[in-house]
């Protein structure tokens, strides 16, 4: 099934950079609004130009709509909107209105482990059951949305330190593998809505005597586990996706898929 299908484009100065669920349009469209329709696509209705101007304006109008709808999730963090063929910053927007407008969320995520004489060990994240976005579920250890004009490192050595007690002189051993690109249908405040996310990736190996700790609220609590323990927890089901997707990703790098597993299966 197309994910596109039965939603509208989001068009910023000529630029597509959401899809709108039918749901969503009509709040959107609910007055006092800077949004509006023309030719099937969700677009300003005046649009003052720049990238403060407009940030300025949606600011304007998050604040009007927490205050008329409920926003699970509000973050006070602004999340900044981009070209994505010439990385030109569009607007900046309150994260928590991003799958409302199917905006693209920009984030980091490692993958971490330590050596132990019985092999390596990945620590493993449950994420806290208060969070509005897959609460309880387990997760990489090290994961975060890139707020404002901070770049991936920044971001990575930041939610190293706040998520997970990991200091800035380990963290810094990290290195990067890519990125993970994610769109799914999902529910927000209660309607259909679209996630897209594009992750990038890292890898961290801890010192087999550091203990990572939950710090800032975000994780209900931290456990290291065998790769195969891992495997078998992912095939249960129960994690996000993108931190299901890292951590198969991990054990593969590791040399440390079960006997009589194979890559297809992991995946499937």
């Amino acid at each position: 099934m197309d994910l596109l299908a039965g939603t509208l484009p989001v068009r910023i100065d000529g630029v597509d950079v959401g899809c709108v669920t039918e749901d969503w349009l009509a709040r959107l469209l609910d007055a006092p609004t800077p949004f509006a329709l023309r030719d099937d696509t969700l677009g300003l209705a005046h649009d003052p130009g720049g990238f403060d101007a407009r940030s300025a304006m949606l600011d304007r109008w998050a604040a009007d709509a927490r205050a008329r709808w409920s926003l699970p999730g509000w973050r006070a963090e602004t999340v900044v909107v981009r070209d994505e063929s010439d990385g030109r910053a569009l607007f900046g927007i309150e994260r928590a209105l991003l799958r409302a407008l199917g905006l693209l969320l920009p984030s980091v995520q490692a993958s971490v482990w330590s050596m132990h004489p019985d092999g390596p060990r990945i620590w493993v994240a449950r994420r806290a059951f208060d969070k509005p976005i897959d609460p309880g579920r387990l997760d990489a250890l090290v994961a975060g949305g890139i707020a404002g004009f901070d770049d991936p490192h920044t971001t990575l050595l930041r939610e190293c330190a706040q998520e997970a007690g990991i200091p800035e002189s380990l963290a810094r051993r990290a290195h990067p593998l890519g990125s993970i690109e994610l769109a799914y249908p999902c529910a927000y405040d209660g309607l259909a809505a679209v996630h897209r996310e594009r992750v990038s990736t890292w890898e961290l190996e801890l010192p087999a005597d550091f203990v990572p700790v939950p710090v800032d609220g975000e994780h209900e609590s931290i456990e290291a586990m065998h790769p195969a323990d891992a495997l078998a927890s992912i095939e249960r089901g129960g994690w996000t996706a993108d931190g299901a997707q890292a951590t198969l990703d991990l054990i593969l790098r590791l040399g440390a898929l079960p006997a009589g597993g194979d890559q297809a299966s992991m995946r499937a």
